[in-house]
């Protein structure tokens, strides 16, 4: 009897602890396979994002520099907006990562430049594109002659940890003489012209000197008069024109052809004689001579006018402010001519040119459009 209770009691404790290692081992099964589950499921899924700080690849981020128009820059549109011009350089960036890039960009013209930095954001899998145009320093417009140099730009991803340099580049670029104008195809940049009117120049105040020898009390007063009445106008301006035609007939100023340029676009470019350049050495083109005349105007605060015809430019000025009614000369007389042969010679070509191929600059106009006055050289003696 009593081997039975012995027996029974070893038969109850074995069925616990039976109980109790499977219900143990069952829990164990079931965590052991929720945190395979997990696993399983991690690396089935998207993928984990990558630390912000986290480094690149250098193959995650692709770079291409283009140099638009043969790398020629032309420093009378480096400013404004012409119509037929191009940037510098255009930097395009491919960013193939999974996230956003802070992008850091710098381009330098050494010694023609300042250095032109910017910072661009390039989304996950996205492409774009920067246009680098840095600021032409002041000895850009002393250059009398094309040359090469060079443009670098650099590029790379900035972050918490600091900047990482990712691109290098030097290329080749050509620095066309200050004088150098592209006028662009059709002449569509004619309005840029604007700029070689340079009232300021110490040498167009000079031609101001000499023409108050060949105006009444030598008072040279623009459109200002007492009264303000219109002849009374029209008559001033008369007078002040013809004063500046003397002055520059004085100094013997007589016509030469066009100067050669060089470069890719020499077809559609044209070198032009600044004011100062005309005045000093006395000789001048159709066009340079119509850019002195009008930067002697512009000076007394009148608004003067470029007109191109095919094969030929002239001058004028507005009997008024803003007036519709314009008095033309052609400089090209000289240094014979009379003024009012100067007067005959613009409406001859007004005449016989259909209204379709003239073009009239405004100079005020273009002033509006912040097209201002190429520098003058500094120290730059008349």
């Amino acid at each position: 009897m009593r081997l039975k209770r012995i027996l029974a009691y070893c038969a109850r404790r074995f069925v616990a602890l039976t109980v109790s290692a499977t219900l143990v081992l069952t829990t164990a099964l079931a965590c052991l396979w929720a945190h395979s589950s997990r696993i399983l499921n991690a690396a089935s899924g998207p993928p984990a994002a990558m630390a912000p700080d986290a480094p690149l690849s250098p193959l995650q981020v692709q770079y291409q520099l283009d140099i638009p128009g043969r790398g020629e820059i032309f420093p009378a549109l480096a400013s404004g907006v012409p119509t037929d011009y191009w940037p510098l350089a255009v930097l395009t960036i491919v960013n193939t990562s999974s996230r956003p890039l802070v992008e850091s960009v710098a381009a330098e013209i050494p010694g023609w430049s300042r250095l032109a930095t910017q910072t661009v954001i390039v989304g996950a899998n996205e492409t774009r594109t920067v246009r680098l145009d840095p600021e032409l320093l002041s000895q850009a417009y002393e250059n009398t002659e094309i040359r090469r140099t060079s443009l670098q730009v650099r590029a790379g991803v900035r972050g918490s940890a600091g900047y990482d340099e990712g691109y290098n580049e030097t290329r080749p670029v050509y620095l066309h003489s200050v004088s150098d104008f592209y006028w662009g195809e059709k002449f569509v940049n004619a309005p840029f012209i604007a700029r070689w009117v340079t009232p300021h120049d110490p040498a167009v105040m000079q031609l101001i000197s000499t023409a108050r020898n060949y105006v009444r009390r030598g008072r040279l007063a623009g459109y200002e008069l007492p009264g303000n009445s219109a002849p009374a106008v029209d008559a001033q301006v008369q007078d002040e024109s013809r004063a500046i035609f003397a002055a520059m007939k004085h100094l013997g100023i007589s016509y030469v052809d066009s100067i050669s340029t060089f470069g890719h676009f020499s077809s559609s470019a044209e070198r032009v004689r600044l004011p100062r350049e005309t005045l000093a050495m006395n000789s001048a083109n159709c066009i340079d001579m119509s850019v002195a005349f009008a930067s002697a105007l512009e000076n007394l605060g009148m608004e003067p006018v470029i007109v191109l015809v095919p094969g030929h430019a002239f001058t004028g000025v507005r009997l008024g402010r803003g007036s519709p009614r314009i008095l033309y000369l052609d400089l090209t007389v000289l240094p014979d001519g009379t003024y009012e042969r100067a007067v005959a010679r613009a409406q001859y070509w007004l005449d016989k040119t259909p209204k379709a191929q003239v073009t009239v600059i405004d100079i005020a106009t273009a002033r509006s459009r912040q097209i201002y006055p190429i520098p003058s050289i500094p120290n730059q003696k008349s």
